[in-house]
């Protein structure tokens, strides 16, 4: 009968060993979690102020354009002609410029690796 009780005994610190193992494995997911969350909420509050800054910024270089070349149309044309140059360069590198290290940043921040 003393077996019976070490039975027992082990088959509840293997019990307490899962249960603790789930619940480290829980507070790890949501430490990740909310590193990578975050890093996302942030990277949008950023890139939201620097979009308004971005088009603040060409209305005047529209306007010191078109001022520059006497035609209004000019200079928001020489800026939309620019700004395609530079859609045209990101959609053609988008895989070197901007998957792979917005994707590894993502695994950095999962893994927690500086």
């Amino acid at each position: 009968m003393p077996e019976s009780g070490k039975l027992e005994q082990l088959t509840g610190d293997v019990k307490e060993y899962l249960m603790t193992n789930l619940e480290i494995v829980k507070l790890q997911a949501t430490e990740r979690t909310s590193v990578v969350g975050s890093g996302l909420l942030t990277g949008l509050i950023i890139g939201g102020v620097g979009f308004m800054f971005l088009l603040v910024l060409s209305l005047g270089v529209g306007y010191y354009l078109s001022g520059l070349f006497g035609n209004n149309y000019a200079g928001f044309g020489i800026l939309a002609g620019f700004y395609l140059l530079v859609g045209l360069v990101l959609f053609l590198g988008r895989k070197k410029m901007l998957e792979e290290p917005f994707r590894d940043q993502i695994i950095r921040k999962i893994l927690h690796k500086k």
